[in-house]
């Protein structure tokens, strides 16, 4: 079986792990924030799980693929797709996580809050979100949404980037609208998440990454690990939201 994530394989599994998971958590997220960094580093860890992307149709599909299911019901089915993966990615101390972009939220056929049994929330964010959805714009341009190039191929990118001012501006109001979805969702569940800011990991990656485990309960480990993947702003990504801010104010008519 070729997976679509390598990750996805037997060989990332922790041992066999039985019942609810004590700690349980969901990694909140938009694209772009930095949560594949955030996810790396937590389950590099050995201590928080490996809160993938389990919802996306991709990984998904590779665990499907991987053990089959056999419940013709949306919910019966998400429920025991959930179980399976609390079996062999919950880490020995009995942590599991889940990671979901807020465009996912509104397709699941489930809720996270219940099928999770209440669990707790860490809300990546990013402070710059202009910047946020240049490097949205990139990726989907590209189709190059993480460099890794040791647990996943770095593949050629599809297409060279090209700047598009109406593009960007589309991809600003899609991260506000998952931002108000996120919020929307908490306010609802009475949660109130640990928020991370992608810069302030950035800046001080150690501090925030303990801060984390903290949040979930876990001791720190001996030494924190790199998360294992490289940042893919430069000096182009500069250029891009330079432009864009000229042609915001080109736009502004004269006061």
């Amino acid at each position: 079986m070729e997976l679509r994530y390598r990750t996805n394989g037997p060989e990332f599994d922790f041992p066999p792990f039985t019942g609810l998971p004590p700690v349980r958590y969901v990694l909140a997220s938009t694209p772009r924030c930095g949560s594949n960094m955030l996810a790396r580093a937590l389950w590099r860890t050995g201590l928080a799980g490996f809160a993938e992307d389990y919802f996306a149709d991709a990984f998904a599909l590779d665990y499907f693929e991987r053990w089959g299911f056999d419940s013709g019901d949306p919910q019966e089915l998400a429920s025991g797709y959930v179980r399976r993966l609390m079996t062999c990615r919950t880490s020995p101390n009995g942590v599991f996580g889940l990671r979901i972009h807020a465009g996912h939220l509104g397709r699941l056929e489930v809720d996270p809050y219940d099928i999770l049994q209440a669990p707790r929330y860490i809300w990546i964010q990013r402070r710059d979100r202009l910047r946020q959805a240049v490097s949205y714009t990139m990726a989907e341009q590209t189709g190059v949404w993480i460099l890794d190039g040791t647990l996943l191929p770095e593949g050629s990118p599809r297409a060279a980037p090209r700047y598009d001012h109406e593009d960007i501006r589309r991809h600003l109001r899609l991260l506000d609208r998952d931002a108000s979805v996120w919020e929307e969702y908490f306010l609802r569940h009475g949660v109130a998440p640990h928020v991370v800011v992608y810069e302030d990991l950035v800046a001080d990656y150690e501090a925030r990454l303990l801060d984390c485990l903290d949040f979930l309960g876990v001791g720190a480990p001996a030494s924190l690990p790199a998360p294992g993947i490289r940042r893919q702003a430069d000096d182009l990504t500069d250029r891009w939201v330079e432009r864009f801010l000229r042609d915001r104010r080109a736009e502004r008519p004269a006061s």
